[in-house]
């Protein structure tokens, strides 16, 4: 009986990892020229202008000191985007249809709890990299509801964190099976073509710059997948609380 189970719980969660893979990339296609509109403007300058700091001020070594600057403005600028993803997401699945500007908005007004959440949780995932990959990895899938708490219900990060450790608890192997897809398909090709350049040309810098606007697009569908799985879990809890209902 648990040998049956256990399978069945199995075969649930690669129909379940199948199904939101697919929802994910349907919905990513569907939606790309309106995505791009929120994220590139930000994104493109912010990019060009790291690539011209790399190139005529920063040396061949990474140092991080002079690193900094580059660093802090991309990190100024990741909030405004990504939370206007999020929100832009929640708005199609709502019907509310948000434009690019509202979201950006929405973007400023959460940007210190966001910037916040978004140091913790890099911060426990690169932890837990350091101690062991495995670590890394689960608390990255944890922390995956962690955003969605903090904008939705307006959580402080720490409540976020700990609200979307307690909700993955259950589709933590859906999450970590959808990243990891993900990933391999993003990554691959690119190591691949930048395999082929020198890391010292312009080339390569140019490659490189390119692929990061690219790659700040195509990030998304992490942001996707999550939200998926999000709002499966929403569902499924909803559902629970209507059947324990007298």
């Amino acid at each position: 009986m648990g040998r049956a189970a256990h399978a069945h719980n199995c075969s649930m969660g690669i129909f379940m990892l199948k199904q939101s893979l697919s929802d994910s990339w349907s919905f990513f296609k569907n939606h790309i020229v309106a995505i791009s509109i929120i994220i590139l403007p930000i994104v493109v300058p912010v990019d060009i202008f790291a690539a011209i700091y790399q190139y005529f001020l920063a040396g061949d070594e990474f140092v991080l000191t002079e690193q900094l600057l580059p660093m802090v403005v991309g990190l100024i600028a990741y909030p405004i985007y990504s939370v206007g993803v999020v929100f832009y997401i929640a708005s199609i699945i709502s019907g509310e249809h948000l434009d690019t500007k509202s979201l950006w908005k929405l973007g400023a007004q959460f940007w210190l709890p966001y910037i916040i959440l978004t140091i913790l949780v890099t911060m426990a995932v690169i932890l837990g990299f350091i101690l062991l990959v495995i670590p890394g990895l689960i608390l990255a899938s944890r922390y995956a509801f962690s955003e969605f708490d903090l904008l939705f219900n307006q959580s402080r990060p720490l409540d976020a964190m700990r609200s979307s450790w307690n909700s993955t608890k259950e589709y933590m192997w859906v999450i970590l099976g959808g990243y990891a897809v993900i990933t391999l398909c993003l990554y691959a090709p690119y190591y691949a073509v930048a395999s082929l350049f020198d890391e010292s040309s312009v080339s390569y810098l140019a490659l490189n710059t390119l692929s990061n606007i690219a790659y700040s697009v195509l990030w998304a569908l992490y942001t996707i997948f999550a939200f998926r799985v999000y709002a499966f879990s929403k569902l499924q809890s909803s559902q629970s609380l209507n059947q324990d209902a007298p």
